[in-house]
């Protein structure tokens, strides 16, 4: 499974919502991912949200880290909502085929996760985030930057 998750996370590309239009999303090499996986339909989502933007301004100078909000709805408007109503400071990618999300195995929303370098996923939550979910996505992070990567 790990092998699928690899090839998937490392090479995958999606589209960008919050960017210049047509423009696409493939994660950089050696890069830490943080996945907010979301719809813009889910309350819990919407609590999530302004502390995806503290995660991604608290390790904005770590340049490893891509912090990034992976919705699955279809319609372009819903992203469009998404956007105008949180003001993400990170990238909003467009996964309506749930190609990502499926491969994560994603059953609830919103689940975050953290991907190390190599693609594997060494933590996985759902729900909204406590202090406590908080500083264990911290301490993911930390340990998946310390991971030597190619």
């Amino acid at each position: 499974m790990m092998e699928l998750l690899l090839s998937v996370f490392m090479g995958f590309t999606l589209p960008i919502m919050n960017g210049d239009v047509g423009a696409m999303f493939t994660p950089k090499n050696n890069s830490v991912l943080v996945v907010e996986a979301y719809f813009n339909a889910c309350p819990y989502c919407h609590q999530n949200a302004p502390q995806v933007d503290d995660l991604a301004s608290f390790y904005e100078k770590e340049s490893r880290i891509e912090v990034l909000d992976v919705g699955v709805d279809r319609r372009d408007s819903d992203y469009t909502s998404w956007i105008s109503k949180h003001q993400p400071n990170h990238l909003v990618l467009k996964d309506s085929d749930r190609k990502i999300i499926s491969q994560l195995g994603t059953k609830s929303y919103p689940s975050t996760y953290i991907l190390n370098c190599h693609g594997d996923v060494v933590f996985k939550t759902s729900g909204v985030w406590s202090k406590n979910t908080r500083q264990k996505i911290e301490d993911a992070i930390d340990a998946a930057l310390d991971v030597m990567c190619d």
